[in-house]
């Protein structure tokens, strides 16, 4: 079989760092010559990705396809004359390549999320004649990117495109089959009436960083430019510090800390529209005199492999993450994990025996600290607002859920806007009773900060193990050629092809209450 990879770019991290993954475990795991031809499409940016990869690879034989219809709406140079554009381009690629129908698989990754709005029609259309399609959701426009979700239902001024129904943002098909993440996502689908047996838990290689220096000359490098003494203790939270990755919450913690402790940030927002929270973080931080060090891992400073080895403990404080590799790779660095816990994606870890026990699902904070009426107000105000981006009204018992949420005498601090997690933050550094008060609240969160010698060693050392058993690149390579083999033996039937039954239930799920985080909105 032929392999024909989709994605709108192929620049640095994210998706384009999963595919370069998924290829090293498809080469270490499929027979030789039986995906001897893959072909990546993209729209043209590149930027960071490796360009010795298809000399790495062992058996495939890998080319690139560049295709301006395929990028962002929003950078393409390229404007299709019509609705069939992208579609016209991705066909004649596929018969330049002399990829047939009967003889290519074509793996596409995140095709829903709203970037390229015709990619859908395009990918219905692949089907129609007889590609065997492999559709791979990382990220979904339904869980709070209301304006790309919206642009799927809005024609262009030029009607070039006519908007799209929710269901056929999703095709269905013998030969149309689903890869996700995680089981919430499995779970979604299976709802929105994605057959069982067309849908496919696809976790990403887990690889850790061969990389690493010696901890001594890291820690001599942290030293001298960030100022954090070789006996003082390093909490590292390896992230890009957009809204939802909870920075607050990681300031919190360098007040929850014992003495001679340090966080770490590494990255600043590359989204003007991030950028004034971010500064806003690290002018509290400022004030507040808090023992935190922000962009250590910024052009210049350390690199990745540097803070990681530079590291005591590593520390995620996110409030949603599509995977959440960290979850996984922190123990493949040598270090233990501490922070938030997301029950919904970690499940999959701990079914297989991942040991993640220092990880909280909650934060919690005295709520009168800021107030009951202001955080119910504030919650059903930007709750509204979201539910109005996404065309909904609010439920009828809207009151009742938000009083349920804010009746206890403290709050997740994850639930809280900004402007409420700077107040009780300053709370937190007025007095030290007041920050053993948050501990009493949060029983574990000390120990888990105190973690080291042979007990985090023995914890690291097992659940290294099971990263490694579960979701390093072999088990990955299995587990993808599995689908692609079950996918190959499947009969393209053009004539059952259409939209999903039930989309609206990805909505239903990803705009419940319980999900809902003011620092998303």
């Amino acid at each position: 079989m032929n392999l024909a990879i989709v994605h709108y770019h192929l620049n640095r991290g994210g998706v384009a760092r999963v595919i370069e993954s998924q290829l090293r475990a498809l080469d270490a795991a499929a027979p030789a010559g039986e995906f001897r031809r893959v072909a990546i499409f993209y729209g043209g940016r590149r930027e960071g990705f490796n360009a010795k990869l298809p000399e790495q690879l062992r058996s495939i034989r890998l080319v690139f396809e560049e295709l301006p219809d395929l990028d962002y709406d929003a950078v393409r140079l390229i404007r299709s004359a019509s609705c069939g554009g992208l579609a016209d381009s991705l066909a004649a690629a596929l018969s330049r390549l002399d990829f047939s129908p009967a003889t290519t698989i074509v793996h596409v990754h995140n095709h829903s999320v709203g970037k390229n709005v015709e990619l859908p029609t395009a990918l219905t259309s692949l089907a129609e004649q007889g590609y065997r399609l492999l559709l791979q959701i990382h990220d979904f426009a339904e869980d709070w990117r209301p304006d790309n979700f919206r642009r799927f239902f809005q024609p262009e001024a030029d009607e070039s495109f006519p908007g799209l129904s929710h269901g056929a943002i999703y095709p269905q098909a013998p030969h149309i089959h689903y890869a996700v993440l995680n089981n919430r996502d499995l779970g979604i689908l299976r709802e929105a009436g994605v057959a069982a047996g067309r849908t496919h838990f696809l976790p990403n290689p887990a690889l850790g960083d061969d990389g690493q220096p010696p901890q001594a000359e890291a820690r001599r490098r942290l030293a001298a430019e960030f100022g954090v003494e070789p006996d003082q203790r390093f909490v590292l939270y390896p992230v890009r510090c957009i809204r939802r990755k909870n920075v607050g919450e990681a300031l919190l913690y360098s007040r929850l800390a014992p003495a001679g402790t340090v966080v770490g940030l590494t990255l600043p927002p590359l989204n003007p529209a991030e950028t004034p929270f971010y500064v806003a973080w690290k002018a509290a931080a400022a004030e507040l005199n808090l023992p935190c060090r922000f962009e250590v891992g910024a052009p210049g400073a350390l690199t990745f492999p540097e803070c990681l080895a530079a590291a005591d403990l590593m520390l995620s404080t996110s409030v949603a993450e599509g995977f959440g590799m960290v979850f996984l790779e922190a123990w493949l660095t040598g270090n233990a994990l501490i922070g938030r816990d997301l029950p919904e994606i970690t499940a999959d870890f701990t079914r297989a025996g991942l040991r993640l026990d220092l990880l909280r699902s909650q934060l919690l904070v005295p709520l009168d600290w800021v107030g009951r009426d202001a955080i119910g107000d504030a919650m059903a105000e930007l709750y509204l607002q979201t539910l109005a981006a996404y065309g909904r009204s609010a439920p009828a018992d809207l009151a009742a859920q938000i009083r349920e949420k804010t009746q206890a005498e403290y709050v997740d601090f994850g639930d809280l806007d900004e402007s409420m997690q700077r107040q009780l933050l300053e709370a937190a550094c007025e007095t030290a009773e007041n920050r053993s008060r948050l501990l009493a609240a949060n029983p574990g969160v000390e120990q888990a900060l105190r973690m080291g010698g042979k007990e985090a060693a023995e914890r690291i050392r097992t659940n290294r193990m099971i990263v490694e058993d579960s979701f390093s690149l072999a088990p990955s390579g299995e587990r993808l050629l599995a689908i692609y083999r079950r996918l190959a033996a499947t009969v393209p039937e053009a004539d059952k092809i259409g939209p999903a039954e039930r989309p609206q239930r990805i909505l239903d799920r990803f705009l419940d209450l319980k999900r809902f985080r003011m620092i998303r909105s």
